[in-house]
This record gives structure tokens, C-alpha cells and sequence, in this order.
């Protein structure tokens, strides 16, 4: 029974860590087309998902796009 709590914790603990090593490519679809923003990794991948948009330099905002192909 120790064995299978300590797998089954060692399981979350190595799938957590997996994520947060996660990457991706994003981009937003702009007034003339996709916009590349470039990969993204960990914790600023996970926020930028979470956000859900890019707002730019004019106040514009856009729906980003991770890790499609």
C-alpha cells in the first residue's frame, strides 16, 4: 500500500513538473493576418494562455493562439 501512495504521488508530482517545462508557439490573428509571437515556456506560456489575449502598443487587443499546428 506505501508503494502505490508513494507511485501515485510520485506520478503527480512528475506530471506537474512536466508542465510547467511545457512550450509552445503562439501568435494572435491581427488586422492583416497571423502575427508570430514566438515560443513561449513554463509559467509565462501558462499565463499567456490564461490571459487569453495580447493587447498592443495602441490599446488593440487580440485572441492569442498556443501550440497549434
Amino acid at each position: 500500500m506505501k508503494k502505490l501512495i508513494l507511485s501515485v504521488t510520485l506520478l503527480g508530482f512528475l506530471s506537474t513538473s512536466c508542465a510547467k517545462n511545457k512550450c509552445a508557439e503562439c501568435h494572435y490573428d491581427g488586422p492583416s493576418g497571423e502575427v508570430e509571437m514566438g515560443t513561449y515556456c513554463g509559467d509565462e506560456l501558462h499565463d499567456l494562455e490564461d490571459l487569453g489575449t495580447f493587447t498592443d502598443s495602441l490599446g488593440n487587443s487580440f485572441v492569442v493562439h498556443c501550440g497549434e499546428h
